[in-house]
């Protein structure tokens, strides 16, 4: 794979912060691009055998992050963000997962391997592993997992391409215990095998989680309890309070090992706490009320990474965009002209000043450092108050007032951004105004596309490969407003649908390369979204917690922290010294 490095000025600023770790951020080389030429997804390198420490085992490690799940934690229905994410991967394993050179490496399966023209895959699992109610990983148990997921109306857009029979279940073939076939077809049809190279990275997300099928029948039945989940992970729950804490005690028949044979996971309990505001959430870190926390909150980002009290771990390439996310079929917004005039009266960079105190970098589209498609410079507007305010005018010449509702959660940090990019919109005459709603809420709002959406502060897009956004942009998930759909904005553009079938069926990775550029170019010029700056995670802790970065694969190397979804760690081979 040809690679091409670029090196932000950001993350060069930030590389030589006192006690700060990056992981899976430093670029292999110091070879740095011409800004105006794209880049491929950029590999970064696995810890080395000189940073292995000798393990300890025991102890609670007392973790923050920003909100709760907003549904039960079945792999089909939960609501997942970057903290759903990393108390899911401490009950759930996935299928696969991504290593340091952004491969896609088999974890519960043992392979996962296509036919010639990648419209087929078999995936044999490994041996010996088992549910935490003792039931049999099996072909039968993931294949019951994979239908369960294509029929749900959360999860199963991102399956629409395997072929299903007549009752909506994938099309599989078991071969034996442990091994079984996968087809694809267009939206479904078996009749239309679609050739999908990047197929497995689907399965080291949420589409992979596998719970035990004894206990999603119960949930279905009304036996079991939909908050209890049951995986293979190394953590089993003990405990759950919404929006308070969650805690995790050490599954002691887990499968996975270290490098040398010893069991895993080190940690004797995990309990994961509720602390929305990211000021808050690190106010508990500094009075020790927690071990770690993970955030993105810019204020606290500056700060803790000049303390020398406290271990930073960067998360900055593959990363979500912070957005204003804008509901396309409102009739304000159905005009470019007033979308790209809300984009050109923000001045983006003195709202990153005054919101994290300069710590991200100002984005341009959906595409951050490191993913594939991204570009530094694909034509989005540059602040201009004056056009802003030219193009409302001749709008409501035309066609009357210009009122738009901007909503966000409710923390003080987006309080902030909110009360700077309301003033703003007033300021070229739009009527603007704002609304504080709880996270859970706001994703509501989104989904089934609530009359009270208009403008949203939004983060999303992280990854590696454009085909992860497939069912976000596609317009096979552009919803009528009032019903559930992931194309939160309601967008339907043909030559974003055009790349995006491209990407997900090229084998060749320059001819994926071009249609995500082209998606790219296509955003920015029709300012389908407003991009405000790309996030940065960082995981924040104590000095004694250990081994981040390394949690190990089962044939070598290890898993990348936060490649696909940014801002959650494996807690796997973490421990406490």
């Amino acid at each position: 794979m040809a690679i091409v490095i670029t090196i932000s000025l950001l993350a060069a600023a930030c590389s030589n912060k006192k006690d700060e770790v990056s992981i899976g951020t430093e670029p292999p080389s110091t070879e740095v691009a011409d800004p105006s030429e794209s880049t491929q997804p950029v590999i970064t390198p696995p810890p080395t055998e000189a940073e292995a420490v000798e393990p300890k085992t025991g102890g609670t490690l007392r973790v923050a992050g920003e909100a709760e799940v907003g549904a039960p934690w079945t792999p089909s229905l939960v609501q997942c963000d970057s903290y759903c994410y990393m108390r899911a991967f401490a009950f759930y394993d996935p299928l696969t997962v991504i290593d340091y050179d952004l491969g896609i490496r088999p974890y519960l399966a043992e392979s996962f391997e296509p036919n010639k023209d990648f419209t087929v895959w078999t995936v044999k699992l490994r041996k010996g592993i088992k549910f935490h109610d003792g039931t049999p990983l099996d072909a039968d148990a993931v294949i019951y997992n994979l239908n369960e997921v294509a029929k749900s109306f959360l999860t199963g857009p991102a399956l629409y391409d395997l072929a299903k029979d007549g009752d909506g279940n994938v099309v599989t073939e078991k071969i034996d215990k442990l091994t079984f076939t996968i087809a694809t077809g267009f939206n479904g049809d078996i009749k239309k095998p679609l050739p999908w190279p990047t197929l497995p990275y689907l399965f080291s997300k949420q589409g992979g989680f596998i719970a035990s099928p004894k206990w999603l029948q119960a949930v279905k039945d009304n036996t079991g309890d939909a908050a209890k989940p049951v995986g293979t992970g190394p953590f089993k729950l003990q405990s759950y309070s919404q929006g308070d804490k969650l805690t995790a005690v050490r599954n002691e028949d887990y499968w996975g090992k270290d490098a040398d044979g010893n069991p895993l996971p080190y940690l004797d309990k995990v309990e994961f706490r509720v602390i929305a505001d990211g000021q808050v959430r690190q106010q508990a870190l500094e009075s020790g009320d927690v071990d770690l926390i993970a955030t993105s909150d810019g204020r606290s980002l500056s700060s803790l990474t000049e303390n020398g009290d406290f271990v930073t771990e960067m998360q900055d390439k593959y990363t979500e965009t912070s957005h204003i996310l804008l509901h396309l079929t409102k009739p304000v917004l159905k005009s470019r002209e007033v979308r790209c005039a809300l984009a050109q009266a923000l001045d983006r960079d003195s709202l990153i000043e005054v919101v994290a105190n300069g710590f991200f970098e100002k984005a341009n589209a959906p595409f951050s450092s490191g993913q594939e498609g991204y570009l530094a410079d694909n034509g989005f507007p540059e602040y201009d108050p004056d056009a802003a305010s030219a193009a409302i005018e001749a709008y409501e010449a035309e066609n009357g007032p210009v009122s738009v509702r901007y909503m966000t959660t409710a923390t003080s940090t987006t309080k902030i951004q909110a009360e700077f990019v309301v003033e703003a919109w007033n300021a070229i005459g739009v009527d603007a105004e704002l609304a504080q709603v709880e996270q859970s809420e706001l994703i509501v709002n989104a989904i089934t596309g609530s009359d009270v959406f208009e403008a949203f502060g939004w983060r999303n897009h992280g990854g590696v490969y454009v085909d992860q956004q497939q069912y976000w942009w596609t317009e096979r998930t552009a919803a009528a407003d009032g019903t559930l759909g992931l194309n939160f904005a309601r967008m339907k553009d043909k030559v974003i649908e055009e790349n995006l079938r491209k990407a997900r069926s090229a084998t060749d990775e320059g001819e994926r390369r071009e249609a995500a550029e082209a998606i790219n170019r296509r955003f920015a010029e029709q300012c389908y979204l407003i991009p405000l700056w790309w996030t940065q995670w960082g995981i924040v802790h104590t000095p004694d917690i250990a081994n981040f970065g390394r949690n190990p694969l089962p044939d070598g190397g290890f898993a990348l922290d936060g490649a696909g979804f940014p801002g959650q760690a494996w807690l796997t081979a973490v421990f406490k010294n």
